[in-house]
């Protein structure tokens, strides 16, 4: 982009930093049988979705986990993203009443939809 007003912004659709932990155990149930619990915490800093640096979405934190069974040849599990239910915004796209324009000044209303 070769516009002198975004020199020194943050790059769009970049997250400056992202922290993952994750941990799994492992516990034989049986001779035969174990059990596997896995869980992985993800938090995702600030997004700015634009070269402008106008609008962007607040840091998230996400959870996910699994458990599982295994005994010989088999394996059966079960697993859930996100369980604390965190809501946000996994992409950006600009108002329609910005296309062909080089820069959008829309600020949008993240309740309504609206300008």
């Amino acid at each position: 982009m070769e516009d002198p007003s975004v020199i020194g912004n943050e790059a769009p659709l970049v997250t400056e930093d992202t922290l993952n932990l994750g941990a799994q155990y492992a516990h034989p149930l049986t001779a035969d049988l174990d059990l596997t619990l896995w869980a992985n915490y993800q938090r995702i800093g600030r997004t700015w979705w634009d070269p402008y640096n106008v609008t962007s979405r607040d840091p998230v934190s996400l959870l996910d986990a699994r458990v599982g069974l295994a005994s010989g040849n088999w394996t059966l599990t079960a697993w859930g993203r996100n369980l604390t239910d965190e809501k946000y915004n996994a992409e950006f796209s600009p108002a329609a009443s910005c296309s062909g324009r080089s820069r959008c000044d829309t600020v949008w209303n993240s309740t309504t939809g609206s300008d």
